[in-house]
């Protein structure tokens, strides 16, 4: 009586074991949006049309890690250089166009397959009011051209994001 027990608790723990969630599994799930990603374009949408966000040819990196972790970093391609070579001593004009010109934020991510969204747990944010917030993605995947949409969360409206994978 006691060997088909036994028999059947072994077998209940080895299935509850292959049901926990492990990064490896994690990593299968996001495959398609691991690795390192080159900005192509940010556009503002709005009322049906498209404007360059961060003015012409932004640059970027978007980096997924397989251990669901991320780092994302967008710059205007014209930031000027600090005049007195010091960021510290910069002048309103030179900080309000810096400001104006970069976002980056990091954090964790999951994938969501079902909804096709990346899930974004963003930690830390150049705009403080994104700290600790969780925000969905709708993405599309062509290749190797990752596409999602920001929700208007900036003032103006949603923004469409197109990266491409580095390779």
């Amino acid at each position: 009586m006691k060997a088909p027990f036994r028999t059947m608790a072994a077998i209940a723990v080895t299935a509850a074991a292959s049901c926990a969630p492990t990064p490896k599994a994690f990593a299968q799930a996001a495959a398609s949006v691991v690795g390192s990603w080159s900005l192509v374009s940010a556009t503002e949408v709005k009322s049906g049309n498209e404007a360059e966000l961060l003015g012409p040819h932004p640059q970027g990196q978007l980096i997924f890690g397989s251990d669901g972790r991320y780092v994302l970093v967008v710059l205007r391609a014209d930031l000027p250089k600090f005049a007195s070579g010091n960021r510290q001593l910069g002048t309103v004009e030179e900080n309000e166009k810096i400001m104006r010109g970069n976002v980056a934020h990091f954090g964790t991510y999951t994938v969501d397959l079902a909804a096709q969204a990346i899930v974004f747990h963003i930690q830390k944010s150049t705009f403080p009011n994104w700290d600790a917030d969780v925000q969905r993605r709708p993405f599309t995947l062509d290749g190797d051209r990752l596409t999602y949409i920001t929700p208007g969360a900036f003032g103006y409206g949603s923004a469409k994001v197109v990266w491409q994978r580095m390779k």
